[in-house]
């Protein structure tokens, strides 16, 4: 599945609601480690909707270690 932050075809589901209703599910990108939950908000599960500050690239990700 394609992750909402990065973009890549790295996301997978991880977790079903414990009821057992499907009322949500989670997901979670390997490459970038974004996690979300299919009930959240809008702004949230579309990318077009989100503040752009929050996207990230792959040259973004490739970054990170230098700041640890």
């Amino acid at each position: 599945m394609k992750c909402l932050r990065c973009g890549n075809d790295t996301a997978e589901k991880v977790a079903d609601a414990p009821d057992g209703s499907g009322a949500w599910e989670v997901y979670a990108c390997s490459t970038c480690h974004y996690n979300w939950r299919t009930s959240e908000q809008d702004y949230i599960l579309d990318p077009a909707k989100r503040d752009p500050r929050f996207q990230m690239t792959n040259e973004d990700i490739a970054h990170l270690g230098r700041f640890v």
